[in-house]
């Protein structure tokens, strides 16, 4: 699990994963010594020992030569000294790899640990821009070719076809082989069907563990049987029981709005720490998951982990009965970090990573004798961190 970690990520995946930490402990030592990975550390990771202020600030000038510099400085001084930036948007992540030089395997695990996500080889706007990185293209003239290519791409907006898990793999080795301007538009061309802007493997589980939750099975002797009046669950049921919406969004909203019916007090009206901003960023709604059933939005990694643990049932041994059966805390854990990362992977987004809040959050909350304890300690965890609802 460790192999490929550097040391620093390796001490705070071991102080996740350590039995004697509690939830109050925990969330301190993320508060107050934790060495989160920053976003200057993600770009100086592949700047080769350049100056990113002076090299990211004369390459997006070159690209935006009508933009004023002193506005292009700020926007690079902002990525690389605001504690509060964790990530960049794609598009930002791709002109970078362009900046930086980088190979397409470079580009892609650079993606996907500034966006949480890898280059996307069905999109057809990121296949113009892989197969540019490919030929060694300028991003000017990666820009150009994709106006081009969009413009002969028939216009998908609205209408994402769910197609076989397995053409990914295929479409990928197609663009790798491509090799001309006319190879390119020959392909984006014919292939139109197959492609698409959201992440199919992603939405197809999404769509069952919505499925799995919104229609609960509950035996008529259990304690939790009649929670619910009726047999289908709402999405406001699922964002408020199982994916911890109760004290995260009650949270932000009480910070942005205000109490209701009077003035909040000193400790309402602080503002959310950095880690806790890190943790809370686009923490899934009701409004976020219903666009995300209909495919106006692409399903999140942070929705694809929650769902994950608020559905998984943990490690399966042949005989649940035989006590020699039974798993340690150890095997538990690792049978559900790798299971849980080898999804993440599956879909494209990036793996756990124990130097990022929410990823070491996850970790930590994880790490228990029986899956069923993981809702606790996630629900305790993040009551810790943002109270709990009135």
């Amino acid at each position: 699990m460790e192999g490929n970690m550097t040391v620093t990520s390796k001490r705070m995946f071991e102080q996740a994963t350590a039995e004697i930490m509690t939830v109050r402990e925990a969330v301190d030592f993320l508060e107050k010594e934790a060495k989160m990975r920053t976003l200057r550390d993600k770009l100086e990771k592949f700047a080769q020992g350049r100056d990113l202020q002076e090299t990211l600030t004369c390459g997006l000038w070159q690209h935006h030569p009508d933009m004023d510099r002193e506005f292009i400085e700020r926007r690079v001084d902002d990525w690389l000294n605001n504690p509060v930036n964790q990530m960049l948007r794609k598009r930002d992540a791709i002109e970078i790899c362009f900046i930086l030089g980088l190979s397409v395997e470079e580009a892609d695990a650079f993606t996907a640990l500034a966006c949480e996500e890898g280059l996307h080889w069905r999109n057809p706007d990121e296949i113009v821009y892989i197969f540019a990185l490919k030929q060694g293209m300028d991003y000017l003239e990666a820009e150009k070719l994709n106006e081009e290519m969009m413009e002969i791409l028939p216009d998908k907006k609205g209408s994402e076809i769910l197609m076989e898990d397995n053409f990914t793999p295929i479409i990928r080795s197609e663009v790798a082989a491509l090799r001309t301007r006319e190879e390119l538009i020959d392909y984006l061309t014919e292939a139109a069907i197959r492609l698409g802007r959201y992440h199919n493997n992603a939405y197809r589980l999404f769509v069952d563990m919505m499925d799995v939750l919104e229609h609960p099975k509950l035996d008529e002797t259990e304690e939790n049987a009649g929670l619910f009046d009726s047999e289908k669950l709402t999405v406001h049921d699922v964002v408020k029981e199982y994916l911890c919406g109760s004290n995260v969004l009650y949270a932000k909203e009480r910070i942005r709005n205000g109490k209701k019916g009077g003035a909040l007090s000193e400790e309402e009206k602080r503002f959310f720490t950095i880690i806790q901003k890190k943790v809370s960023d686009c923490w899934p709604n009701e409004t976020a998951l219903e666009k995300m059933k209909s495919r106006e939005a692409d399903v999140t990694r942070k929705v694809l982990i929650l769902l994950f643990l608020a559905t998984d049932q943990g490690p399966v041994t042949e005989d649940e009965d035989d006590m020699e059966c039974a798993l340690s805390r150890d095997e538990v854990f690792e049978d559900i970090y790798q299971r849980l990362n080898d999804m993440l992977l599956q879909c494209g987004f990036m793996t756990l990573d124990p130097r990022a809040p929410f990823d070491w959050l996850i970790i930590y909350c994880i790490c228990v004798d029986d899956m069923f304890d993981v809702d606790i300690r996630m629900k305790a965890i993040f009551k810790e961190m943002f109270g709990e609802r009135d």
